[in-house]
């Protein structure tokens, strides 16, 4: 008998049931009562091993990003080493590039850091090999906190997420309030949960508006400028173009506007744009999109203070946070009609 088979015969952690030995005063009584009793069943006398685990935990976290070059995840990664620099923890940075088997690498080799806890957004929604090794990080004491993206299988996972429907939705309602009826979509990639949540707001949007909603109108990218890009040609080409568009992420913003540049059209004049997060570059040389913003710095704070409640408590309570959304309006939703 050993600490892991005791850790699995009370239904608990192995870090907990070394807090449990060591006295810690973060295990919850009834949790020390049952790790206590499993103990005492199997007649389990702690080794100097097992006192010695809880002091053995790391001051160190890894967040796993799917892009750094996006500026959403470079502030959502700023979000995180604010919190984490209060709290004298280090954070390892691992980016993905969007690829799974990357991502599969990524958490295999984070095995090798002694790392407290992982923050993740997911490459994609349906890699089980991901889930899989997530759940094997959970259930050896390491906590995992998913940010901005679910994946399937991960139910029992902390999450820190955008409310994705009803930004998008919002900038759908204003695109119509301000007359336009043949609306795109610029979305990323299908499996993705974002992309799954905006789409839907976009379509609720319309439906709720008396609006057909046409397949033409909807444009599947991959989060990144240039397939962006090539969706605004393919919709600009149609012979009843739409006359606003509603991108879903800032890479996607800057392929349409970069399309519109090339072929001497402006956004709010020719045709009508909101994107999804704000592009500080965009302000900073005075070109106006409206944007759904959300706080990347925010949720990414939030997803390290939940990482380090379940650090110092491995009996603390999943979280689930939804970070709202807002609609700046700039004056690039309006367009001639």
């Amino acid at each position: 008998m050993n600490i892991k088979e005791i850790a699995r015969l009370a239904g608990v952690s192995v870090a907990t049931v070394s807090r449990v030995i060591n006295n810690s005063e973060s295990v919850k009584s009834a949790t020390r009562e049952r790790v206590h009793a499993v103990m005492k069943e199997h007649n389990y006398i702690p080794s100097a091993t097992a006192r010695d685990l809880s002091f053995q935990r790391s001051a160190v976290v890894a967040a796993v990003v799917p892009d750094l070059k996006n500026p959403f995840f470079y502030g959502l990664i700023e979000g995180i080493t604010r919190v984490a620099d209060k709290n004298h923890y280090q954070v390892l940075i691992f980016n993905t590039n969007e690829d799974a088997d990357k991502e599969y690498e990524v958490l295999q080799a984070i095995r090798e850091r002694n790392v407290a806890g992982i923050l993740i957004t997911a490459a994609g929604v349906r890699d089980e090999r991901t889930t899989m090794l997530l759940k094997e990080y959970q259930q050896s004491g390491t906590p995992v906190v998913l940010v901005d993206r679910y994946i399937e299988g991960g139910e029992g996972m902390d999450t820190v997420m955008a409310d994705n429907e009803t930004g998008s939705y919002e900038a759908t309602c204003e695109l119509i309030r301000q007359g336009h009826e043949r609306i795109a979509i610029i979305a990323g990639e299908k499996t993705l949960s974002p992309v799954y949540e905006r789409e839907l707001g976009y379509r609720r949007a319309l439906a709720e508006n008396g609006i057909s909603i046409r397949k033409k109108y909807i444009a599947y990218g991959n989060q990144m400028a240039d397939r962006s890009y090539s969706c605004m040609k393919k919709l600009m080409s149609l012979s009843k173009p739409p006359t606003a568009v509603f991108c879903g992420n800032n890479q996607m913003s800057l392929g349409a506007l970069r399309y519109m540049f090339e072929n001497g059209m402006r956004a709010g004049d020719n045709v009508a744009i909101i994107g999804f997060d704000d592009i500080d570059v965009l302000n900073d040389v005075g070109i106006p999109l409206s944007v759904v913003d959300r706080s990347e710095k925010d949720m990414g704070g939030k997803a390290m203070e939940i990482l380090l409640r379940h650090i110092n408590d491995s009996d603390a309570e999943v979280a689930h946070i939804s970070v709202p959304t807002r609609l700046i309006l700039r004056g690039s939703e309006k367009a001639k009609l």
